[in-house]
């Protein structure tokens, strides 16, 4: 979650530069892109309550992202 919500707090600047481009650091620190798809992931395997919780905190940090979300093959959406 910390990798996406770092990643969300960047400029839309550079938030669009690493959407274009891609980044360097993401080989040694994690794609947030694939760390997003991968809390869906996890939402999909937890309690109804646990995931309720934890995506309303997501939603909150989607909501900063001003760059359309990928498609990724979780079940969620």
């Amino acid at each position: 979650m910390r990798l996406w919500r770092d990643h969300v707090r960047r400029s839309e600047r550079q938030q669009w530069h690493d959407y274009e481009w891609g980044n360097v650091h993401w080989y040694c620190c994690g794609n947030p892109l694939e760390a997003r798809a991968l809390l869906d992931a996890v939402m999909n395997a937890m309690s109804p309550r646990g995931a309720r919780q934890l995506r309303k905190i997501i939603n909150r940090l989607d909501a900063a992202y001003s760059i359309p979300l990928p498609p990724h093959d979780g079940e969620g959406g």
